[in-house]
């Protein structure tokens, strides 16, 4: 159902109270006696003429519009223009969706996945195997997206997506494809579903990001060496499938649905992935550290969402972003029993000789969720007096993003 502070809001002005808008992508479709001021037998003379829905409407040149006896000509002009602006609407609206797809074999953890992005922890033992496509709209970080959720049952990948491959593997921005690490004896099965996707994405002519998910890869088993050696194996496996191919680019996520903030991560990164403005933000954060002679740098809203990140090393990636996220939800705690946000949370780490420090930017979105500049500096003073300046460079691009 459509949220009251949607943009769409606009859209249900034009029509009657008594229609019910559950998707954007349905107004197109509805018949022309939806709209406030047609009546059902202008509408049904306007089907007669082959005008059956909002869309063939707006479809009509108001220069030259079919002579219908029944309605008068500067009345259907005034119709015509109301649904070229619906149209345009729409069509603006969905664009700002990002399709991604799910894509696994069963059992992989696609569906518990996207449970914890909507926080729907408790459903998680009792999920079923996905039956075919499940879409779902989701406002991800407030980053509106549609993710399609492919079964991965043979019977499905035999029959279905491959018959007609053009119903799901079309107009995809990302495919997060998953793979269950702790399950090495279908590593091969899952590698040969890969390539079979690729081909379809071949012959159609697409070419999606892709992103390999490794989830359950939760906490102890990360600690063995079985989790590294499937690490390894997985990735020469796919790697070598990618260089089948002349179009694709690969990277790879670990993930485990017991911990939130590895599931953020790795959608931060499919997210930048598809931006256009990603780029632009991580050489905005490399000129920010060079100007603060820190080793690192991230943009992190207080929902989690990464929307890039600079480092001269992983092991300083991994620490200003895993800090971030976790200093940022005790931050979240505090203020939901009250407490008024800090605009500077930082951590000191005499010891090791650096400090992580978070400096509140701006917020975004009708939500208005906080952005953080984190940093990982050994001279954390030298922040002072830049800030401004790259707050002013950042905040268009976090629009932009969006």
């Amino acid at each position: 159902m459509l949220q009251e502070n949607d943009k769409s809001v606009v859209l249900k002005d034009f029509f009657k109270s008594n229609v019910l808008i559950n998707e954007v992508e349905e107004i197109l479709r509805f018949k022309p006696e939806t709209l406030i001021g047609v009546d059902k037998i202008s509408s049904d003379h306007l089907i007669a003429h082959g005008i059956k829905t909002i869309e063939d409407l707006a479809n009509l040149t108001v220069t030259n519009l079919p002579e219908i006896k029944e309605i008068l000509p500067n009345i259907l002009q005034k119709w015509v223009k109301i649904a070229q602006i619906i149209q345009k609407n729409v069509r603006e609206q969905l664009k700002r969706h990002k399709k991604i797809l799910m894509v696994g074999l069963d059992n992989g953890g696609k569906t518990s996945i996207l449970a914890v992005v909507q926080d729907k922890f408790s459903i998680i033992k009792s999920l079923l195997p996905t039956r075919g496509v499940k879409r779902e709209k989701l406002d991800f970080f407030g980053y509106p997206i549609i993710s399609w959720d492919l079964g991965g049952q043979i019977m499905y990948r035999e029959k279905l997506y491959f018959n007609r491959p053009e119903l799901f593997f079309t107009e995809a921005d990302i495919m997060l494809y998953v793979v269950d690490i702790q399950d090495p004896d279908r590593f091969p099965e899952a590698a040969n579903y890969f390539r079979e996707v690729l081909k379809a994405f071949t012959e159609l002519g697409e070419n999606p990001e892709l992103l390999i998910v490794l989830s359950k890869s939760d906490q102890d088993f990360r600690k063995t060496l079985q989790w590294q050696q499937n690490v390894t194996t997985i990735k020469n496996k796919f790697t070598k499938i990618v260089d089948e191919f002349e179009q694709f680019i690969i990277d790879f996520c670990d993930t485990t649905v017991f911990q939130k903030e590895t599931v953020m991560q790795m959608f931060s990164v499919a997210l930048t992935k598809v931006s256009d403005t990603s780029e632009i933000i991580e050489n905005i954060l490399e000129d920010f550290i060079n100007q603060v002679d820190a080793k690192a740098a991230s943009l992190v809203s207080m929902d989690g969402l990464i929307f890039g990140n600079y480092t001269r090393t992983d092991t300083d990636e991994m620490l200003v972003n895993n800090t971030a996220l976790l200093l940022q939800t005790l931050s979240n705690f505090y203020n939901s029993i009250g407490l008024i946000r800090e605009r500077t949370i930082k951590l000191d780490l005499p010891l090791n000789g650096f400090t992580i420090r978070g400096e509140k930017l701006f917020e975004y979105s009708d939500l208005q969720i906080p952005v953080y500049l984190w940093a990982l500096a050994e001279e954390p003073k030298k922040l002072e007096g830049k800030l401004d300046y790259f707050k002013e460079q950042l905040l268009p691009l976090i629009n932009l993003f969006l």
